[in-house]
C-alpha cells in the first residue's frame, strides 16, 4: 500500500499545475520540459506513426470507394468532376507518400503538418462538393486520427463549418459531432498521457529505488557475488521461523528441522590474509566517551575501508580492536599476495596519519599469511561473509606475533612477494600445531612524502543505504523531497549527504558521463539518468496484441483487462454526451407525435440511469453485467428513434452516418470489434429497411451504402485507437502494480537484511541522529562460547573442510532460533568468530541503574540453554560431540556503528576483554565468571570458586565456575 500511495504521489507531480484551466485543456503539458520532451519523442516513435497509418487506411479506402462509385456508375465527366477525381487521387498520392517519411520525423508540428497534407484533398472536396458524409468524416478524423493539436482541430473544424454553411440542416449535427470529437481527442490525449506518466514514473523509481538502498545493504553485508544466492534464502529463514513460531507448542524435539539450511561456502586456493591490530587501543579507549570511541574507530577504520578499495581487497570483520580483510577472495587475482602486503604498509601509514588528525599515539601490528580459505556466509542471524581454515589462524598468529609498525609475514606469502621492491627482514621461527617450524620475515613502514588517506565523510554509502531504509523511504518516493521524510528538522543536516551518496552510487552504476554533484539540480539529474532507460523501459512494455482482435496474448492479463470497468469520471462524462447528443438528435428530426412519446420516454429512462449510477457506482462496479448493459443502451437508443422514421431517408441518412462514424465511438469499456458488429448490424438493418420502404433508385442505395461503409470503416478506426491506448495504459498501470509487489518484497527485504547487520534498538536511533550510533551502557553482560574442539573435527582434506563447515552453520542455526524464544527477546547476537560466538543482554535500555542484574540473569538464562542445545545438536553427530566452553562479565560497555563500505554494530571496553578472557581461560563444559560476578549473582545462582588465574592484561584475577543446575 504504501509503494502504492507513494508511486500516486509522484505521478501527480509529474502532470502539470499550471493554474490555467483552458489552456491545460487545449495545450496540456508535463510539468517538467525534458518529460514534456521525451514524451513528444515517445509518440512520435512509437504512437504517431502506426496512427497515421491507420489514418492513410481510411483517407485512401475513402478515395478508393468514390472513384469506385464514380466509374461504376459511370457518371458523366466534366471538368468539375474532373477536379474530384483528381482530388482523390492526390489524396492517395499523398497519404501514400507520407508512409515513407513518418517513421523519420521528430517533431510534433511535422507531424502535425503532414496531417494536415493529408486531410488538406478531403477538405478541399468537402468544401467544393458539401456532401455530409464528407463533413462528418472529415471533422471526426481531424479530431481523432489525424493527430493534430486540439486548438488546430476545433480551428479547422469551425472553418469547415462555417464554409458549409448553406448546408443549415447540418448545423445541429456538426454541433454533435464537435462535442464528441473534443471529447475524443481529450480522451486519447489524456490516456496516453497516463500511460507515459505511469511508465515515467516506473523508469524514476527504478533508478531511485529499493534496489540502490538493498545494493547497499547487501555490500554492507558480502561480497556481490554472494548477494543474489543469499536473497533467495530470505523466504526459506523467513518460513523456518514461522514454523519454529508455530511449534513453539511442541515438544522440543518436534522442532528439529530435517530440511539443511542453506550455506554458501566455497574454498578459494591461492588467497593471502590480513589481521591488523591496535597497538595503544586500551589507553586509547581508556579516557573517551561512548561518541568520541565510535567517531574515532569509524575515523581510523573508514581510512582502511577505502585503503581496501585502493588494494582490491575485500573487508572481512572488525573485532574489537582487530581489522582484517582478504585478497583474492572472492575473486581470484594472481597478486594477492603483492596487494595483501601493500595494504598492510598503508595500513601503517594511515595509523600514522590518523595520529596527526587526531593528536593520539596509536600504532599498527600486522600479519599476512598466504594459503586457502573457505569463505562464505555461515549462521542466519546477524550473519555476514566470512572466511575461516588452518591458514586463517596462522595469519591471526602472525599479528599476534609482530610488532608494532611492521607488517609480519610467513615464508608462504614472503615466495610470492620475493621478487617485488621490499626490504625484508628475518623474523622468529613459527611452530605449528604440527610441530613444523616455518620462517617468517618482518616489512617495515615506508617512508611517504604524501597524504594517502582522509578523513572519512560522516554519511558514506553504507550508512546512507541504513539511515534510508530505517528512515522508511520508500522506493518511489524522490530523496530529494522532504516533504516525504518525517521529523525534518532533525534530519537536516543529513538529506544532502544522502543525496549524495545515493547520487554517486546512481552515477557508478548508470552513466560514465561527468554529472553535476550540486544536490539542488539532483531533480535534473535523475531526469537525465532516466533518459538513458526511457527506451528499454518501453521495448519491455511492448506486450504482444493479436493484429486483429487486440487481445493480450498473455491470457491472465486479458483476463483483468477485460473485467476493466470504466473510470467513474469518464463514465458520467460519456453519460452525459450520450444524453445531450440524444436532446440534440431529437431537436434535429421531424417532429412526430409517436416519435415525441419515444423521445422523452427514452430521455426520462436515461435521466434515472444515470442518477441510479451516480448514487450506485461502487456497488455496481461488482456487477460487470449490469454496468455493461447501462452501456449499451445508451449506445443504441439513438439506433431506435432512426429506425423509427426510415421512410425519411433524407434526414435520417446524415443522422445515421453521424451516428456509426461518431456516436458508436463512446462508451470506450466496450470492446471494439462488438462496436464494429453493432455498426454492421445496424448499417444492415437499416439499408434493408429504407430500400423496402422506400423503394429508392440502386445508384442512390449505392452512394448511401458507400457513405455508411465509409463510416463503418472511420468507426473501426477510432474505436480500435482508443481500444489501443487504454489497453496501452493498462499495461503499463499493471507493470507498475507489479513493480508495486515488488518494491514491497525489496522492503522486506531491506529490513531483514538491516536487522541482520543493527540490532532493532539501534535503528531508530539511527534514524534520528542521521545515520550515526553510538551509546555507553552502564550494565552490559558479555558471553563468549567457543566450541573448543570444533579444530579437531574440523579437516580440510576431505571437500576442503566446505562438510565442516556446512555442520558449523547448522550448530549456528540451532543456536540462533533460540532467539525466537521470548525469555531472550532481549539478547543480542554480536558476532561469530570462526567457532566462537559472542552475544550481549542489556544493550537495549538506557538505565543508568547500575546495580540491575536482570540482564546478566537474562544471559546466563541462554547460556544455559546454548548449553543444552548444544546436547541435543550432539546426538546427531556420529562419533563425535561439540565441548562447549564460556566466558561471562557485566560492566560498562560502549556500542556504536561503524564502518564505510560496510556497516558493523560492535562493543568495546574492558567488559567485553574480561569476557573474552574468562572464555580462553576457563574449562571445556563450565561458564567462568569474575569474582564480582559471583558475588552479584550469589543469590540467584551456586558458584563454584575457581581461583586465581593469569588474564591477560589483568595480571592475577580470582574467578569462578556457574554450577550447573543452579538456580535458587
Amino acid at each position: 500500500m504504501v509503494g502504492a500511495m507513494e508511486t500516486r504521489r509522484l505521478s501527480g507531480n509529474i502532470f502539470s499545475r499550471d493554474k490555467n484551466f483552458l489552456k491545460s485543456i487545449f495545450y496540456p503539458q508535463f510539468e517538467s520540459e525534458l518529460i514534456e520532451k521525451n514524451y513528444k519523442l515517445n509518440y512520435l516513435t512509437n504512437i504517431y506513426p502506426s496512427n497515421h497509418r491507420l489514418l492513410v487506411f481510411i483517407l485512401i479506402s475513402h478515395s478508393l470507394f468514390y472513384l469506385f462509385e464514380i466509374f461504376y456508375l459511370k457518371l458523366e465527366i466534366n471538368s468539375l468532376k474532373l477536379i474530384y477525381l483528381s482530388l482523390l487521387c492526390s489524396t492517395i498520392c499523398l497519404n501514400l507518400l507520407s508512409l515513407l517519411i513518418i517513421n523519420r520525423i521528430r517533431n510534433i508540428i511535422l507531424s502535425n503538418i503532414i496531417s494536415l497534407l493529408c486531410l488538406c484533398p478531403l477538405i478541399i472536396i468537402t468544401c467544393l462538393y458539401p456532401m455530409e458524409c464528407h463533413i462528418y468524416f472529415l471533422i471526426v478524423l481531424i479530431y481523432t486520427i489525424s493527430n493534430l493539436f486540439l486548438p488546430l482541430s476545433v480551428l479547422i473544424s469551425i472553418l469547415v463549418t462555417i464554409l458549409v454553411l448553406k448546408l443549415q440542416t447540418c448545423l445541429i449535427l456538426l454541433l454533435i459531432i464537435n462535442i464528441i470529437g473534443i471529447y475524443l481527442n481529450r480522451l486519447l490525449e489524456s490516456t496516453i498521457r497516463s500511460a507515459y506518466n505511469q511508465l515515467y514514473a516506473i523508469v524514476r523509481n527504478s533508478l531511485l529505488s529499493e534496489h540502490t538502498l538493498i545494493s547497499k545493504m547487501i555490500d554492507s553485508l558480502m561480497p556481490r557475488k554472494y548477494a543474489e544466492v543469499i536473497m533467495e534464502d530470505f523466504d526459506v529463514f523467513r518460513e523456518r521461523l514461522q514454523n519454529i513460531n508455530a511449534s513453539s507448542n511442541q515438544r522440543e524435539d518436534d522442532l528439529q528441522m530435517t530440511v539443511f539450511r542453506p550455506l554458501h561456502i566455497e574454498r578459494m586456493e591461492n588467497v593471502s590474509i590480513l589481521f591488523a591490530d591496535i597497538v595503544g587501543f586500551t589507553q586509547m579507549s581508556s579516557n573517551k566517551s561512548a561518541s568520541q570511541l565510535v567517531s574515532l574507530l569509524s575515523d581510523l577504520y573508514g581510512r582502511f575501508d577505502d585503503l581496501c578499495v585502493q588494494m582490491s581487497c575485500e573487508k572481512i570483520a572488525t573485532l574489537g580492536d582487530c581489522y582484517y580483510c582478504v585478497s583474492g577472495c572472492p575473486e581470484p587475482r594472481q597478486d594477492h599476495g603483492k596487494a595483501c602486503l601493500l595494504m598492510g604498509l598503508a595500513m601503517i601509514n594511515a595509523i600514522e596519519e590518523f595520529d596527526q588528525d587526531n593528536n593520539e599515539q596509536v600504532d599498527m601490528r600486522v600479519g599476512v599469511h598466504s594459503g586457502s580459505v573457505n569463505c562464505g556466509i555461515v549462521g542466519t542471524k546477524k550473519f555476514k561473509f566470512d572466511i575461516f581454515s588452518n591458514d586463517v589462524t596462522l595469519a591471526n598468529k602472525m599479528e599476534s606475533t609482530g610488532k608494532p609498525g611492521y607488517v609480519h609475514i610467513t615464508e608462504s606469502t614472503y615466495l610470492l612477494v620475493k621478487s617485488d621492491e621490499f626490504q625484508f627482514e628475518q623474523g622468529p621461527s613459527y611452530k605449528l600445531t604440527t610441530n613444523l617450524e616455518i620462517k617468517t620475515y618482518f616489512i617495515g613502514k615506508r617512508r611517504l612524502s604524501h597524504r594517502i588517506t582522509r578523513k572519512p565523510p560522516q554519511m558514506t554509502l553504507a550508512t546512507a543505504a541504513a539511515f534510508a531504509v530505517a528512515s522508511g523511504v520508500s522506493l518511489s518516493v524522490p530523496l530529494n523531497d522532504t516533504n516525504y521524510i518525517s521529523n525534518q528538522s532533525t534530519l537536516a543536516n543529513v538529506s544532502s549527504p544522502l543525496l549524495e551518496e545515493v547520487e554517486q552510487a546512481r552515477r557508478a552504476t548508470i552513466s560514465e558521463d561527468d554529472l553535476p554533484v550540486c544536490l539542488t539540480n539532483n531533480k535534473k539529474n535523475v531526469e537525465n539518468l532516466t533518459d538513458l532507460k526511457i527506451e528499454t523501459e518501453e521495448k519491455q512494455l511492448n506486450i504482444p496484441l493479436n493484429f486483429l482482435t487486440l487481445k493480450y496474448k498473455d491470457s491472465k492479463l486479458e483476463k483483468s483487462f477485460s473485467r476493466k470497468i470504466l473510470r467513474y469520471e469518464l463514465l458520467i462524462i460519456e453519460i452525459l454526451l450520450s444524453i445531450l447528443s440524444f436532446l440534440l438528435l431529437f431537436i434535429y428530426l421531424p417532429k412526430q407525435t409517436l416519435l415525441s412519446i419515444i423521445m422523452i420516454t427514452f430521455i426520462l429512462i436515461q435521466l434515472i440511469l444515470a442518477l441510479i449510477i451516480i448514487r450506485y457506482y461502487k456497488k455496481l462496479t461488482n456487477n460487470l453485467i449490469l454496468i455493461n448493459l447501462f452501456q449499451y443502451f445508451y449506445l443504441l437508443s439513438p439506433l431506435v428513434l432512426l429506425l423509427i422514421i426510415p421512410k425519411d431517408y433524407l434526414i435520417t441518412t446524415p443522422s445515421f452516418i453521424l451516428f456509426v462514424s461518431t456516436y458508436l465511438t463512446l462508451f470506450s469499456s466496450i470492446n471494439h470489434l462488438i462496436k464494429i458488429l453493432l455498426s454492421f448490424l445496424s448499417i444492415l438493418i437499416y439499408v434493408l429497411i429504407i430500400f423496402f420502404n422506400n423503394h429508392i433508385e440502386i445508384l442512390i442505395l449505392i452512394k448511401i451504402i458507400s457513405c455508411l461503409l465509409i463510416s463503418l470503416i472511420v468507426n473501426y478506426g477510432i474505436n480500435r485507437q482508443i481500444e489501443l491506448s487504454r489497453r496501452y495504459e493498462y499495461n503499463v498501470i499493471n507493470k507498475s502494480s507489479e513493480q508495486r509487489n515488488e518494491i514491497e518484497k525489496e522492503r522486506e527485504r531491506a529490513d531483514w537484511l538491516l536487522r541482520n547487520i543493527l540490532p532493532e534498538h539501534v535503528i531508530e536511533p539511527l534514524r534520528l541522529l542521521g545515520g550515526s550510533y553510538s551509546r555507553n551502557h552502564p550494565c552490559v553482560a558479555v558471553l563468549f562460547a567457543s566450541l573448543i574442539n570444533f579444530h579437531v573435527m574440523y579437516e580440510e582434506q576431505y571437500e576442503g573442510g566446505k562438510f565442516y563447515a556446512r555442520i558449523l552453520n547448522e550448530f549456528y542455526g540451532d543456536i540462533e532460533e533460540l532467539f525466537v524464544d521470548p525469555r531472550f527477546s532481549n539478547i543480542e547476537k554480536i558476532k561469530t568468530i570462526g567457532a566462537t560466538f559472542m552475544a550481549a543482554s542489556g544493550l537495549q535500555t538506557d538505565s543508568n541503574d547500575e546495580n540491575s542484574i536482570k540482564s546478566v540473569c537474562d544471559l546466563i538464562e541462554f547460556a544455559l540453554a546454548f548449553q543444552e542445545t548444544m546436547h541435543q545438536f550432539n546426538q546427531a553427530l556420529l562419533n563425535f560431540a561439540f565441548e562447549i566452553r564460556m566466558g561471562l562479565n557485566f560492566g560498562p560497555v560502549t556500542a556504536g556503528v561503524i564502518g564505510t563500505t560496510k556497516l558493523f554494530y560492535d562493543i568495546w571496553g574492558d567488559t567485553v576483554n574480561v569476557a573474552s578472557r574468562m572464555d580462553s581461560t576457563g574449562e571445556k563444559g563450565k561458564i567462568q565468571v569474575p569474582e564480582y560476578v559471583a558475588l552479584a549473582l550469589k543469590d540467584k545462582y551456586q558458584f563454584e570458586l575457581r581461583g586465581e588465574i593469569d588474564v591477560k592484561g589483568k595480571s592475577r584475577m580470582t574467578t569462578y565456575f556457574l554450577k550447573a543446575n543452579s538456580n535458587k
